[in-house]
């Protein structure tokens, strides 16, 4: 099996949408319950999965580790996925980021 990559993005019509895609596929499931937010940084065979949590527990981080392994497997090996985590207790995402936010969670206003 050929997989698509920044060089050759074979039959998808743009790399990083394919690994928007994936990063998806890869998270079915697996959201840490803690999560606030998650997303994906992508510069070219480099991809960066962004998240905040709330806290970080144990549980969350196999979530972590079993989302960025599930990717490193759909992506194949040319490209190096890498994570890192916040802990914070507000929402704070910016479209001028470079991450592709993929999950928000929802939050009532009288809690913000």
């Amino acid at each position: 099996m050929t997989f698509p990559s920044p060089k050759d993005p074979a039959q998808s019509p743009v790399w990083d949408n394919y690994v928007v895609a994936q990063t998806v596929a890869a998270a079915l499931g697996r959201i840490p319950r803690q999560a606030l937010a998650f997303g994906v940084q992508v510069q070219g065979s480099h991809v960066h999965l962004h998240f905040r949590l709330t806290e970080l527990t144990s549980e969350g981080r196999q979530d972590i580790a079993h989302i960025a392994d599930a990717l490193e497997t759909l992506v194949g090996d040319d490209v190096e996925v890498t994570d890192s985590y916040e802990v914070t207790d507000q929402i704070r995402l910016s479209p001028f980021d470079g991450v592709r936010w993929i999950f928000c969670a929802h939050v009532d206003n009288d809690e913000t």
